[in-house]
């Protein structure tokens, strides 16, 4: 008997998803949505736990030439623009999540990363200048002497500290022998012609792949499907139709949900648990 997940959310934000930050220590995402033909910009924060929606009030004006870096201790973390055509990150626009209200604002710094302290940063127009820690929930400066390199074994240590309850799919090329095993898995349970990259995830209740699909007119679909750990599916969905070519980590669990998107701009949640 095929189990099914319930679905625990859904929305379609009417225009493509470009990031997705994860702040698990708040147990909150982030997102920034793009709109390229009306040159609109939105960032969202959604707590998990309640599923609550909002949506951060960045003035429409300038939110086009601000970006979503990061998400974490309940604050939201956004970049504005040094030189617009290369596309240079400049400004630290720090926001909270729960009263959506501006923490605090650093316009000649460039953010790095995340750090067990708080926030890594250095001078937009001196990048080979030192680097610099913030106070996550206020901006304050902590130090000012960091290297590029201690920098970078920070944001890396912290990382694997803050992501250990989110789990993000292990990519496996075509070709690779992981891929073929997978694969054969897939026509094991009558789901054929997996090409191009798969990508793989288990958790305590179920399996979780994402694979690319031939079409009859050449393209490729991106579809995710479900096992529990006996083998029976419990979830298919097409997440795009007419590729040319793969994405990466369309798809992460945390705190036993599923998240992935459809169509770039339609986010779905499911419970893993009922698996």
């Amino acid at each position: 008997m095929q189990h099914i997940l319930p679905l625990r959310f859904t929305y379609d934000f009417g225009a493509p998803v470009w990031r997705i930050r994860l702040d698990t220590a708040a147990r909150r995402l982030a997102l920034e949505v793009r709109d390229a033909d009306l040159l609109l910009a939105h960032f969202y924060t959604l707590q998990t736990e309640t599923l609550a929606l909002q949506q951060l009030p960045v003035p429409s004006g300038k939110a086009w030439w601000q970006g979503l870096e990061d998400a974490q201790h309940g604050h939201v973390y956004l970049h504005g623009y040094g030189d617009r055509k290369l596309g240079q990150h400049k400004g630290i626009t720090a926001l909270e999540a729960a009263t959506l209200a501006v923490a605090w604002d650093e316009p000649g710094l460039a953010f790095y990363g995340m750090a067990e302290e708080g926030v890594l940063a250095y001078t937009a127009d001196a990048p080979e200048a030192a680097f610099q820690e913030l106070q996550a929930a206020t901006g304050a400066c902590l130090r000012t002497d960091l290297t590029q390199q201690e920098a970078a074994e920070a944001v890396a240590r912290y990382s694997a500290a803050r992501f250990r309850q989110a789990v993000y799919p292990v990519l496996y090329l075509e070709g690779e022998d992981y891929f073929t095993q997978v694969q054969q898995f897939l026509e094991s349970r009558q789901l054929h012609g997996a090409a191009l990259a798969i990508e793989y995830a288990e958790t305590g209740e179920a399996i979780i792949i994402s694979s690319y699909w031939r079409t009859p007119g050449g393209s490729y679909q991106n579809c995710i499907v479900v096992f529990d750990h006996t083998g029976s599916l419990c979830l298919k969905a097409v997440l795009a139709d007419g590729l040319t070519g793969i994405g990466s980590d369309t798809f992460f669990i945390f705190m036993d949900d599923l998240y992935f998107l459809k169509d770039k701009a339609h986010l779905e949640v499911y419970r893993l648990l009922a698996c």
